[in-house]
């Protein structure tokens, strides 16, 4: 009987994480994916920003029960510390939501021409 509760409880944790797992990969590519009305992408505004620059994304959960997760984009220039685009995902919605000023900024340089530089 506790070989069976012990077996039950890893099964459990082995779900959930590959359900968070899921969770943060899909919220990555929306956030890579969505394009405004204007056409634009966060990804087309991120290039535009920091030209020749390289955006690494990631994810982390904040809410599992409402799959809430913030997303990361990473813009790296050569020699020059990186600026953090920081961006609230809701699965259910979906919906994107800046997290901080640089995520502020970029969504609303999405329906902008011109993005300049932070």
């Amino acid at each position: 009987m506790i070989l069976t509760a012990l077996s039950a409880a890893v099964c459990v944790v082995y779900l959930q994480q590959r359900f968070d797992a899921a969770d943060m990969k899909n919220a990555v590519a929306i956030a890579e994916t969505y394009r405004a009305p204007s056409g634009r992408s966060l990804p087309d505004v991120l290039r535009l920003r920091h030209p020749g620059a390289a955006v690494d994304w990631s994810a982390t959960e904040t809410s599992s029960c409402f799959q809430h997760v913030r997303v990361l984009a990473h813009a790296s220039e050569s020699g020059a510390p990186p600026f953090v685009y920081e961006f609230d995902v809701d699965l259910n919605g979906p919906s994107i939501h800046p997290a901080n000023p640089l995520g502020v900024e970029a969504l609303e340089s999405l329906g902008t021409r011109e993005n300049p530089r932070p």
